[in-house]
């Protein structure tokens, strides 16, 4: 058998700091063990070769015949877990936790199922975790769904499993869920293939309940058909299904129209991406249960048009579009079965795309037979790796092929050099911006009572001067008097003193300011969300408010034509607040500036602000939001990170649709503790935006990440992670500004816990 392609030693010293102290299973520490060879050919990426053949990762059970595998975050601490389904023997789901030692095995369903291939995931009763699905095989009628008992995780407990399906025909060959229907809510799709149909369900008010599950055919075919994907092939900003040789678009009810991509790939696997830039997406086909070609079609306007990669490719069940070298050009991975034990030269390959329809074709590995091989980032380093079983070659057993690609091409953590601007700044702050003070061509950093001059190198000390008393809690900073320089609002409270009285320092042009108290009191606490916006066409300057304390509604402040010698009214634009971030945009276009309050929005008429919700979820508090068009469908969308100080908390982005009082799609990004810090900007300049998260860790503030999340799709589909630094809690900070003017994006910071004043200067560019 021949071996992986492997990198070198530095590559080895690499796993094993990250897999440091052994794999942790049942029963206690399994030694851990390297199976790697040196390169015998070149490659775009490189991979680590870990197995359950030299005591990598714990053995899945005892079963001969694994049939599913699934790739997604169980335990919603930001790493990507795996779980493994078989049949005929043994436990038939189990799933692998992810962590800094490994992986720690816990059993999903104890008994023997006939668990069929496929398998699909989503928070199915509506607790924040990411529940699973599996269907039977050719010997029973069931699909089921396990019920995640996050966070309370027995190694030897099985998860709760309930029903979804229990009559009907058999075999259940490939699941996916999506909102199809263009509701807000997700349905599951699946094909029966004895009864050779395709259904969709809706997830019913209580899922819980088998009786509440009903499903609807919304296809069927003389033959049996596989294959299922949701992906929005025609840009309409609507999930369409693609399966069986075709792709399926939503009419209305349960009814769908069926288009022929190629009616030949009836029982093949299926994958969609923008493998040319432009147009709509490609479509790439491979027979899993046979011997045939690898295909990718395109649309021309007119058909789909077909491109054979490979002549020949034996039962290739794994298939997968990625990006594997982060050059944001998508690839394609195919890998064969060996089953039975026969194909004993089964190959792994991955065609290297270059975003203009050509492909390089690479030998990975020969000799491993793969089946519903999956592809994620299983060790949290950015790039994207391999898992990979065999059906029932040389079973039980499961392989990883580690991608090192990030250390070469991602903008990892040594990308990045932390500064202490301040090490101990007097007392907390809740703002951090950047703005030239003194007008001497470089930003300066602004929070609390101060602003720290930027001499023009980073290294040098950076002077800490005051506004003036009583200005001690910086807001926001604008040309408020219309001269040419940036002047300062704050309130008079120092930290989270209870103060509503606001003061402004009005910039004489050098950094020296002259302090007003002509601002009318406002009703509050201490500030947590402010916006400027001319809100009115034709009208004043007016800055929204948003208070940490409930009930105070969002308030508005006005500036008036003489801001130094007249008083600055305020008044209450609504008693509907959620008492965090306030963004400012033009949500709907009609050409006002509207307010995003977290998952709520309130639509500025002109004559009044009407609220409302992005989301139906009134459980769950945002905290820090942004407006942003993660997509590039020319929509803002908004971007949140949710209140959970020192413990899980989700990162979301929700999708405006056509119908923008309506609920918006969620899409989880990543789910971090306490994702109270948040910024979205396009930071590896490649014309999308990504997001910038600091994590508010009181508890384990040594542990507090930094992250940077990339767009890696430009659609807010795939998000890749990259930590910048570990050590620095983080609260209302981690903002995105070119501090040095060498062209990339820095982040500056601040936390609650500590009083330090951050800078992470992003070394991607020399000046």
């Amino acid at each position: 058998m021949k071996n992986v392609n492997m990198k070198n030693d530095q590559a080895l010293k690499r796993l094993r700091v990250l897999l440091i102290g052994g794999i942790i299973g049942i029963g206690g520490i399994i030694g851990f063990l390297l199976s790697c060879d040196r390169p015998t050919f070149s490659s775009s990426a490189d991979w680590i070769h870990i197995s359950t053949q030299d005591g990598s990762i714990i053995s899945p059970g005892i079963s001969p015949q694994q049939t599913a595998s699934l790739i997604l975050d169980v335990d919603r601490d930001g790493l990507l877990d795996f779980i493994i389904g078989s049949r005929k023997k043994g436990s038939s789901v189990l799933w692998y936790q992810r962590h800094s030692q490994g992986w720690t095995q816990y059993v999903i369903e104890a008994q023997t199922l006939p668990i069929e291939a496929g398998g699909a995931w989503t928070d199915i009763d509506g607790d924040g975790d990411l529940d699973v699905v599996f269907g039977a095989d050719y010997q029973d009628n069931k699909i089921w769904w396990w019920e995640n008992p996050y966070p309370q995780y027995d190694t030897s407990v099985p998860w709760t499993r309930r029903e979804i399906k229990n009559s009907g025909a058999n075999k259940h060959h490939d699941q996916v869920f999506g909102d199809f229907d263009g509701d807000g809510q997700k349905e599951l799709v699946f094909w029966n293939q004895n009864a050779q149909k395709l259904f969709i369900a809706d997830i019913p008010e209580e899922p819980k309940d088998p009786q509440a599950w009903h499903y609807e055919e919304i296809f069927s075919s003389d033959s049996q058909s596989e294959g299922l994907i949701a992906f929005d092939i025609d840009g309409d900003g609507q999930e369409d299904i693609i399966g069986g040789g075709y792709w399926f678009k939503h009419i209305e009810g349960t009814e769908f129209a069926a288009y022929v991509i190629d009616a030949t790939q009836n029982f093949a696997r299926v994958m969609v991406g923008q493998l040319k830039v432009g147009g709509w997406p490609e479509i790439v086909f491979v027979p899993g249960d046979a011997v045939g070609p690898l295909m990718w079609y395109e649309w021309t306007g007119q058909s789909w048009e077909g491109h054979e990669l490979l002549e020949h490719v034996d039962h290739g069940h794994s298939l997968e579009i990625a990006d594997f070298d982060n050059d944001k050009a998508l690839d394609i991975f195919c890998g064969e079965m060996r089953l039975n034990g026969d194909n004993k030269d089964a190959k792994m390959w991955i065609f290297w795309g270059d975003g203009e329809g050509h492909f390089r074709k690479e030998v990975i590995t020969e000799g491993y037979g793969v089946h519903e091989a999956k592809v994620g980032d299983l060790d949290g380093d950015g790039d994207l790796d391999i898992l990979g079983k065999p059906y029932n070659w040389d079973t039980p057993r499961l392989d990883i092929w580690l991608n090192t690609t990030a250390e070469r091409t991602s903008p990892s953590a040594t990308q990045w050099e932390r500064h202490v601007i301040d090490a101990e700044k007097p007392w907390q702050s809740v703002f951090i911006t950047a703005a030239d003070m003194d007008n001497d061509g470089h930003k300066d950093i602004l929070t609390g009572a101060w602003w720290y001059q930027n001499s023009g190198e980073i290294s040098n000390t950076w002077v800490r001067n005051m506004f003036g008393a009583p200005l001690y809690n910086m807001a926001l900073v604008y040309d408020f008097d219309d001269d040419g320089d940036m002047d300062v609002l704050g309130t008079q409270g120092k930290g989270s003193t209870s103060n509503s009285n606001f003061v402004w320092a009005r910039n004489e042009g050098d950094g020296v300011f002259s302090i007003f108290e002509n601002i009318s009191k406002s009703d509050g606490d201490f500030l947590q969300g402010v916006a400027a916006a001319h809100f009115q066409q034709e009208g004043p300057l007016d800055i929204a408010l948003s208070w940490h304390k409930a009930g105070k509604g969002i308030q508005m402040l006005s500036v008036p034509d003489s801001p130094s010698e007249t008083t600055w009214p305020w008044r209450r634009i609504s008693s509907n607040s959620q008492d965090e971030c306030l963004s400012a945009g033009d949500i709907d276009g009609d050409g006002l500036i509207d307010l995003l309050l977290g998952t709520k929005w309130l639509h500025n008429t002109g004559r009044s602000w009407d609220i409302y919700q992005i989301s139906e979820n009134n459980d769950e508090a945002p905290d820090r939001n942004r407006l942003a068009d993660i997509n590039g469908d020319g929509k803002l969308d908004a971007v949140v990170g949710f209140e959970a100080i020192s413990q899980l908390g989700k990162v979301v982005w929700y999708e405006q649709g056509d119908a923008v009082i309506s609920t918006w799609t969620e899409h989880i990004v990543a789910w971090v503790l306490g994702p109270m810090s948040l910024d979205v900007a396009d930071m590896d300049d490649d014309g999308d935006l990504d997001l910038v998260v600091g994590e508010h860790n009181l508890k384990e503030p040594s542990k507090a990440k930094l992250y940077l999340f990339e767009n890696a799709d430009g659609k807010g589909q795939n998000w890749q992670t990259h930590i910048i630094f570990i050590g620095d809690e983080h609260h209302d900070g981690s903002q995105v500004v070119d501090i040095d003017d060498d062209g990339d994006l820095d982040i500056i910071s601040i936390g609650w816990g500590h009083g330090r004043v951050l800078l992470y200067e992003n070394k991607a560019r020399v000046k």
